[in-house]
């Protein structure tokens, strides 16, 4: 198990996600809170159909954590290659802004590198050389090891 945190600013729901707990029987679904249900009854929806929405929601935040752990080892393996004393604290992913926040904490200070949702994605799907020297550069120059045509931040 990593020693890093998963945190969510924000999720996403596939349309996948979205039609498995449309099709989900009733037993599946969550039981509702009281302010739930009063979110359900202010919009004028179904509490059953509030309770889909809940649990589509469940959904993308289990793919999304699941990512987040993979991101998070991936860095730690290029960390164990750059900087042995810097290691990943936490992993937000920030879907709003359509990024990943990879915290690190250094002998110094910690430090937040971004990554585009788009590279992390292409990153974790199909983990092109590209991909991968993008993730790698970008940790270097969070760290300040800036490369050719990475300037530190």
């Amino acid at each position: 198990m990593p020693n890093f945190r998963v945190e969510f600013s924000d999720y996403s729901v596939s349309v996948e996600e979205w039609r498995r707990a449309q099709n989900a029987p009733k037993s599946e679904l969550p039981e509702l809170s009281e302010a739930q249900r009063a979110v359900a009854g202010k919009f004028g929806i179904s509490e059953e159909q509030y309770a889909r929405s809940v649990l589509a929601g469940r959904y993308g935040m289990r793919r999304l954590r699941t990512r987040a752990m993979r991101l998070g080892e991936e860095v730690e393996k290029i960390l164990r290659d750059v900087s042995s004393e810097s290691r990943v604290t936490r992993v937000v992913a920030d879907m709003a802004r359509e990024r990943w926040v990879i915290v690190l904490r250094t002998p110094t200070r910690q430090v937040g590198i971004p990554v585009s949702r788009e590279i992390g994605d292409d990153f974790l799907d199909f983990a092109t050389r590209e991909a991968t020297e993008d993730l790698k550069a970008r940790v270097k120059s969070g760290l300040g090891m800036g490369e050719k045509g990475i300037s530190p931040k």
